[in-house]
């Protein structure tokens, strides 16, 4: 199976999330460095200060000068910053990364170089995980790294999980995108449009659809009402359940032609708005120009 990663968005978020971190922790440490210069200057201060009154004879001054000493000895000192742990929304970009890996790794297992997995895809309707164009069609995948027991019931989508000994802690847990959308919808956002895209310009007429659970325990419970062509978990991803969910065609060459379509789309819709927009606006112009 040949590769082709356009973009790695999860991959992206979860290094920017580190970053902050490391800027964070990096700054606390000149903040403590600077404390701790501060603290060092003003004992050294006081030692002075104390030596001076003693070598002028001046003991009464002397005496008293270990009290600010002593005190300032036994203050608090600044604590030492320690680097935070990874937040919630970095854990989750970071395993959204590997449940990703994950199916890219069980696809390679059993496909092709007939056979190309273009990963970060991105249109108007948001980005896809993993798009499969072979002999049979091309596959839009959304993949989610849940533990659990996934449910669904039209775009609706849900999940009871349970703990390592298998006692069930949480019921009806949403699964869905900051946008509220479940795993179909985003996919199906994307993919529409990505469909009407290629059926202008190829011999696609439709993109199939799935959503992939890819943590090692995900399990499938109730699926109703489904609005993707496969709902399936890493260890029943073969050459059989793809088959099935898959429409057929392009084949042969007309695999890197469906690939090269969609890397041009994608690099279209990473332009800046504007730029877009004067593309479309010469393509229109274009069009009048040739149909009068």
């Amino acid at each position: 199976m040949r590769e082709l990663t356009l973009s790695d968005h999860a991959g992206e978020q979860g290094s920017l999330a580190a970053a902050k971190r490391r800027k964070d922790f990096d700054a606390s440490e000149r903040l403590f460095s600077a404390a701790m210069a501060g603290r060092r200057q003003k004992s050294g201060a006081l030692q002075k200060k104390s030596q001076a009154a003693f070598r002028e004879r001046r003991y009464f001054a002397w005496l008293v000068s270990f009290f600010p000493r002593m005190a300032h000895a036994f203050s608090s000192k600044p604590p030492k910053p320690k680097m935070a742990a990874a937040g919630r929304d970095e854990v989750v970009w970071n395993a959204g990364g590997a449940g990703e890996q994950r199916v890219t790794d069980a696809l390679a297992g059993f496909l092709s170089d007939d056979w190309t997995l273009v990963s970060g895809y991105r249109n108007t309707g948001g980005e896809i995980d993993k798009l499969l164009v072979g002999p049979a069609g091309v596959l839009a995948m959304e993949i989610k790294f849940v533990n659990g027991k996934v449910f669904c019931r039209g775009d609706k989508w849900w999940r009871d999980k349970y703990d390592n000994y298998g006692n069930l802690v949480e019921t009806g847990v949403p699964i869905a995108d900051k946008r509220g959308r479940g795993p179909s919808a985003q996919v199906n956002d994307a993919a529409d449009r990505l469909q009407s895209f290629l059926s202008m310009r190829s011999s696609v007429r439709r993109v199939a659809r799935a959503v992939v659970l890819s943590h090692e325990s995900s399990q499938i419970g109730e699926i109703s009402g489904q609005k993707v062509d496969l709902v399936a978990t890493l260890g029943q991803l073969n050459v059989a359940t793809l088959a099935k969910a898959m429409p057929g065609g392009p084949a042969g060459a007309l695999t890197d032609q469906i690939v090269a379509l969609i890397r041009k789309d994608h690099e279209f819709h990473m332009r800046p708005r504007e730029e877009r927009q004067a593309n479309r606006r010469r393509h229109a112009a274009g069009s009048a120009l040739a149909g009068s």
